[in-house]
């Protein structure tokens, strides 16, 4: 390398190693500030009722209890159930919405169909105008008759998302060529045998991306439980936090208390016991995340390509 070179390519060096430092910053700030929440998530959980009354959430406890644990352990049953319903919910729900939204958004994405602009249409209507919340509880309680069952806690708001099947539109439009469809079908191959035979395994990622997206909302809900559930035996994990919260807040404001009682309900873990659930229920996702991470990323990148 001449002399020459070697100086024109000094000062693109430092500029390179300059973005780099820059950018390693950025994202350790980034990470910082993800860490965080879950850090002082934990000590709360780890802390007295009484030294958060009097000194509030810190990032380690000023007095270092394991009641809330204790509480939690003490309902292991109760919350057992809750857990094992919410995990049903969550994976029955996610492979339905995966079947649905990728059945959905195949035709979507073939050329050849004509009244595909039509229903890309319809779907993205839906993102932009609702029902409302009064209208849908009536069509899923008087006409699908759905309260007080398990199909409550999976049918609605949960089973299709219009950005979803655009997303997975788009993929199909970008990564799949419509060459190897047609190849197919001139071999003898019937849509359904393209469909799952072709399609689906070159659509792993961006399958794996809305199939996180739908498990994290599954296991996250609590509105239906709140909207369509009193049967105490269908709550899941969140509908059981946001119900002993409520509970616990409610026995503690309340003025026909006696002391005793009202001492006893001051003690009892509510910040810490909120933050413990809180941890216990986000483990599994924490656990799963690593694993498709890789084809999350990929299917975040590429099914976000306008197709």
């Amino acid at each position: 390398m001449s002399k020459l070179e070697e100086k024109s390519s000094a000062p693109k060096f430092r500029d390179e190693m300059a973005f780099r430092g820059f950018s390693l910053v950025v994202l350790l700030l980034l990470v910082i500030f993800c860490i965080v929440p879950f850090v002082l998530m934990l000590s709360v959980s780890l802390s007295s009722e009484t030294s958060l009354g009097q000194y509030g959430y810190r990032f380690w406890p000023t007095e270092v209890s394991f009641a809330a644990y204790e509480y939690l352990w003490a309902k292991r049953l109760t919350i057992g159930r809750c857990y094992l319903l919410t995990i049903i919910t969550t994976v029955v729900g996610t492979v339905g919405n995966l079947v649905l939204t990728s059945l959905f958004a195949y035709p979507l994405s073939r050329k050849d169909f004509k009244q595909r602009n039509i229903f890309a249409f319809i779907v993205f209507f839906t993102v932009m105008f609702n029902g409302g919340l009064t209208s849908t509880y009536i069509i899923w309680t008087r006409f699908f008759h759905i309260k007080n069952t398990i199909w409550a806690l999976i049918l609605p708001g949960g089973l299709m998302s219009a950005m979803n099947v655009l997303m997975v539109r788009n993929y199909y439009s970008a990564n799949i060529p419509y060459s190897i469809i047609e190849a197919a079908g001139l071999d003898g191959a019937s849509d359904m045998r393209v469909f799952t035979t072709i399609v689906i395994p070159l659509s792993k990622p961006v399958l794996a991306t809305i199939g996180l997206f739908a498990a994290i909302g599954y296991w996250n809900n609590w509105t239906n439980g709140l909207y369509y559930i009193t049967d105490t035996s269908l709550y899941t994990i969140q509908v059981y936090l946001k119900r002993l919260m409520d509970n616990i807040a409610y026995l503690k404001s309340s003025n026909n208390v006696v002391e005793s009682a009202a001492l006893a309900l001051r003690s009892m873990p509510t910040e810490s016991a909120r933050m413990a659930i809180a941890i216990v229920a986000i483990i599994p996702i924490l656990l799963v995340y690593p694993f498709i991470q890789k084809q999350l990323v990929k299917g975040m990148v590429v099914g976000g390509v306008k197709g």
